[in-house]
């Protein structure tokens, strides 16, 4: 019974499920690079800066980030970049609610948290840099 009342972890690696989780969600998304003519047509319509390269940079940031968080590599490096995408996200989608725009705020929400605790010790930044 002491074990529940902790502040530790039951399963240190879980979080590696749930890395791997959030990117192969945050890839089916990115998918969208390869039809990217309906977010260009949005993103004009909707008057925001630089709608060809905006939408571009997204869903590389996306498609990279993805693959990237679920090998676990350079995750501190691209963890803010997906942040930042997520909150353009929510401003565009979403007109800047959080409440509306539920989704991306938890992807957000998931990325700062593998920002803070770091992509555990199934991953390649553990392999080539804590090791």
């Amino acid at each position: 019974m002491a074990k529940v009342f902790t502040s530790n972890g039951t399963w240190n690696n879980g979080v590696f499920i749930i890395r791997i989780a959030v990117a192969f969600y945050i890839f089916k998304h990115s998918l969208e690079l390869f039809d990217i003519q309906i977010l260009i047509k949005f993103l004009t319509e909707i008057n925001f800066p630089f709608p060809v390269f905006s939408a571009y940079t997204a869903k590389i940031i996306e498609f990279v980030g993805a693959i990237l968080l679920a090998v676990g590599l350079f995750t501190k490096f691209i963890t803010p970049l997906l942040i930042t995408v997520m909150v353009g996200v929510i401003y565009t989608m979403s007109g800047g609610d959080i409440f509306n725009g539920e989704l991306p705020f938890l992807f957000a929400l998931h990325f700062a948290l593998f920002f803070f605790i770091g992509p555990g010790k199934w991953s390649l930044d553990y392999l080539l840099f804590d090791k």
